[in-house]
């Protein structure tokens, strides 16, 4: 396989956004190169491609796989590890966002019952947390319970 500069640029450019986001650029750009090609890439096909060491891309690849945006597969005869981008891995990256969130909101918890009462400034900052969490969460909630009604509705109109 080999990437036509305009897919080479899509795949830079989704590294500078993850970048951005505070993760690392080659995570980004394999994530990209994930998302555009034809068949699942062996870690040396994505180091490669990337021009990047292949110690690199194996972490890279793990993480895109433990934040829900690729999966592992296997060939049989073949002992290497696949990567590509599994149906629903954007749904599957918010559930896990959601459950930090959720994590977040019981050590907010945590906070106040530690602080006690004294803290008015802590406490105020502790509850502010803990409540933008639990709103996020919800709506994040609902956000997805609309999502999935949508792709229902699209797949009973083909």
């Amino acid at each position: 396989m080999q990437l036509t500069s305009g897919e080479r640029d899509f795949v830079e450019q989704m590294g500078l956004i993850w970048e951005r986001l505070g993760g690392t650029r080659t995570l980004g750009r394999v994530h990209g190169l994930l998302m555009i090609a034809y068949n699942p890439l062996s870690l040396n096909e994505i180091a490669e491609l990337l021009q990047v060491s292949k110690a690199s891309i194996s972490t890279n690849a793990r993480v895109c796989e433990q934040l829900g945006l690729a999966q592992r597969i296997s060939v049989p005869g073949d002992r290497r590890d696949y990567y590509e981008t599994s149906p629903g891995s954007f749904e599957r990256a918010i559930t896990i966002r959601l459950q930090v969130a959720q994590e977040l909101v019981r050590l907010a918890q945590q906070g106040l019952t530690a602080i006690g009462e004294a803290n008015s400034a802590a406490r105020t900052r502790l509850t502010e947390m803990r409540l933008f969490y639990e709103f996020a969460i919800t709506e994040t909630n609902d956000m997805v319970a609309r999502w999935r009604a949508e792709q229902d509705s699209n797949k009973s109109r083909k």
